[in-house]
């Protein structure tokens, strides 16, 4: 129960008080001895424990709880109740930690690097209950500012002018000043529900200057006119690793993401797709600033990208066009099955937190078991299994997904197992329990087993039927 170098009970009792006229004074010494005040010529400590400090600390920690109230202290015992009165307290590289619950508010960096923390991106929501944009960054934020672990939602950019735009979050140059405009650190957000009068329904990024974007889910945001999930302009410079863009909408289309005037995306391990199309559009009207790129590495783009004018389109390395396979779409679940060929597709040199190579998209499927031998049959799980033996995948292709290293194998227990199945380039043996009983069906949706040229002569396919595969005209090998 000593004081923290913060208290602010340090130097905040006195050496002797009158009641009634009589004098009380503090004693000399504390609980252990020490001597009070400590240094001496000071006030006295508040408490049992003297301190050794004589004023306290600037405590950087802010806290905020929806059982708080902006009448106390922001310590972590005395949390404030808003999470903009606690960024009216902070000095740049202040931190605010933000308890779960729902905290209706619109909020303002007010040009502060500080960071703003919530305790879980599922459970800590920021409502902007559709009266303007949830989160704004203006000029002076730079990436020293982080927003993180945070539902962004039902924000709503509806007035003339910059603040039409970016319903969920906006940085934009508050000054007119293009090089100053905000440029925030986004880590671990859902950004969804929100609306946009013109551009960008959950994101809008104006500026020169970079922003990085992590581990985020752009879904169900709708603009007025173009780009409904993210929208990026004037020389901006964003940075996406891991980033989902999905079901958002646009009127006049580009439903996941437009740019235009002269800006450098980079995108990687990321999926943008099932927006209404086109998935991304250089925009047609308002390209005077120059022509605009982006690049994309070890990432997922499904449906069609429209440039028109003015844009440039970077294949850089490694991209796929696959269907995701979310775990429930209809019910906001966005995590991936463990059948999703996003797994184990993301940049080599990056990792997810079970340290494997890293998932495409803002959720990983983490895994604690780690093979050699992976495990298949029609009772197990493609939600929560681990392909061990007594956690078993439920088919064939989430097997594949994690027999990651050459000389793995998958045994698959009989039955039949409706769906097609890639390689992916590795090395491995799948065996079946007997090539009578274990059955892959392709359904007469497309090939039904494709091996490509990593597999390099060495991957085995051991007892199993082959039936109802087909290849598209122009294709072969149906099964």
């Amino acid at each position: 129960y000593s004081l923290s170098s913060y208290s602010p009970m340090i130097g905040a009792g006195a050496s002797s008080y009158s009641i009634d006229g009589v004098t009380y004074d503090a004693p000399t010494t504390d609980i252990l001895g020490n001597s009070r005040p400590n240094p001496a010529g000071t006030d006295p400590d508040i408490g049992a424990y003297e301190s050794s400090e004589s004023v306290a600390d600037y405590n950087p920690h802010k806290y905020v709880a929806t059982n708080g109230n902006n009448s106390n202290s922001g310590v972590i015992t005395d949390p404030f109740l808003t999470i903009q009165y606690a960024i009216g307290q902070a000095i740049d590289d202040d931190i605010i930690h933000v308890a779960a619950g729902t905290y209706v508010e619109n909020i303002d960096f007010n040009g502060e690097n500080i960071s703003v923390i919530g305790e879980n991106r599922e459970t800590t929501i920021i409502d902007g209950n559709q009266s303007g944009i949830v989160v704004m960054f203006g000029s002076g934020v730079t990436q020293d500012a982080l927003l993180k672990n945070f539902s962004i939602i039902n924000g709503n950019a509806s007035s003339e002018g910059i603040s039409s735009q970016g319903g969920g979050i906006l940085c934009y140059s508050s000054t007119g000043v293009q090089i100053d405009a905000g440029s925030p650190t986004l880590e671990n957000l859902v950004i969804r529900d929100n609306y946009a009068e013109n551009y960008g329904g959950g994101i809008s990024m104006n500026g020169a200057v970079t922003s990085y974007l992590k581990n985020i889910l752009v879904v169900n945001n709708h603009a007025g006119e173009l780009g409904g999930g993210i929208h990026v302009q004037n020389d901006r410079q964003p940075q996406l690793e891991n980033v989902t863009v999905v079901n958002n909408s646009a009127t006049n289309g580009a439903g996941g993401m437009i740019v235009s005037s002269a800006v450098a995306v980079s995108v990687v391990n990321s999926f943008i797709g099932n927006n209404n199309p086109p998935q991304i559009q250089f925009d047609p009207y308002n390209n005077s600033g120059g022509s605009s790129t982006i690049s994309f590495s070890y990432s997922s783009i499904t449906d069609t990208i429209v440039y028109p004018n003015n844009g440039t389109i970077n294949w850089v390395s490694s991209n796929i066009d696959v269907e995701p396979m979310f775990v429930d779409t209809a019910n906001g679940n966005y995590h991936l099955l463990a059948s999703s060929q996003l797994i184990n597709a993301g940049h080599p040199d990056s990792t997810d937190s079970d340290g494997t190579r890293a998932d495409i998209g803002a959720y990983p499927y983490l895994n604690s078991y780690s093979g050699p031998t992976w495990y298949v049959q029609t009772d197990g799980s493609d939600t929560d299994g681990t392909g061990a033996s007594a956690t078993p995948f439920a088919s064939i292709q989430s097997a594949i997904n994690f027999a990651t290293t050459t000389g793995d194998s998958v045994t698959v227990a009989a039955g039949t197992y409706v769906e097609s199945i890639d390689f992916r380039e590795r090395s491995i043996k799948m065996v079946g329990a007997d090539w009578e009983t274990t059955i892959l069906d392709g359904d007469s949706s497309g090939t039904v087993v494709l091996f490509n040229t990593g597999s390099n002569g060495t991957g085995l396919l051991k007892n199993f039927t082959i039936k109802n595969g087909y290849a598209l005209p122009g294709g072969q090998g149906g099964g």
